[in-house]
């Protein structure tokens, strides 16, 4: 099972997901998929839309695929990245993935007043970050550093805070887990249940104690339930194999 993970807005996927390397169960790769105009394509041009984003990641997704069974997990930005991609993955390229997990967004079509924190001017722009409490103080209090680094968080809250939900029935059939934080303002729990509409396969909404970055703060118990996840899904897989030998 490959498993492959979005950051949240700003974030680079293999500095997020570095700690998940050793997920259980053993036969799972993590694979971090990075965004332009970070980490290691810190010289290309961040994207606006979340269109642009996964038109940007389908081509590394396809090649990555050798065939066996693949899953999805983002938080926040990437949870929304990660339904996009599987819809695209799924419905233009014929490739669905073995399950999706979605992290710390609200369902896509939420009933929810669309934010416009993107239009900000930076030093709003900045006072909401600390807000977020997602960017270390240390670096909000470097000018150098959020020089750096406002234009990418302001492409990624600009691709998030824009998108609208387009061909609604076009669901998935994949297995899907939404994860929240039970004192998550950005995503609370009420606007998560919606996501049992965005697919036709089983679903399952699990709450962890934590704000919006739970992510990190109740890292042990959601990558225990990542695992649990995907070990059904390997399960399932293995027994199929079993069945066609």
């Amino acid at each position: 099972m490959r498993l492959f993970c979005l950051p949240y807005a700003g974030g680079s996927a293999p500095v997020v997901y570095r700690d998940w390397t050793a997920l259980p169960p053993g036969g799972t790769e993590v694979w971090p998929l990075e965004l332009p105009g970070r980490g290691a394509r810190m010289a290309q041009t961040p994207c606006t839309s979340v269109d642009a984003l996964v038109d940007d990641l389908v081509p590394t997704v396809l090649s990555a695929l050798d065939g066996g069974p693949y899953a999805l997990f983002g938080h926040s930005l990437g949870g929304l990245l990660a339904f996009e991609l599987a819809r695209r993955l799924e419905h233009v390229h014929g490739r669905p993935p073995a399950h999706l997990l979605v992290s710390g967004f609200e369902a896509p079509d939420a009933p929810t007043e669309p934010d416009r924190d993107h239009l900000l001017p930076d030093d709003a722009f900045r006072a909401r970050l600390r807000e977020l409490a997602g960017t270390p103080q240390e670096v909000l209090d470097n000018d150098d550093l959020m020089e750096l680094l406002i234009p990418v968080l302001r492409a990624d809250f600009t691709a998030s805070n824009t998108y609208r939900l387009t061909s609604p029935r076009s669901t998935l059939t994949c297995p899907l887990t939404v994860f929240g934080g039970l004192d998550d303002p950005e995503a609370p729990p009420h606007t998560l249940r919606a996501w049992r509409h965005r697919t036709r396969g089983p679903f399952r909404l699990h709450l962890l104690p934590g704000d919006h970055f739970f992510l990190h703060t109740e890292s042990v118990p959601l990558t225990r339930a990542v695992s649990a996840a995907l070990g059904t899904d390997e399960a399932v897989v293995d027994r199929r194999r079993e069945r066609r030998a």
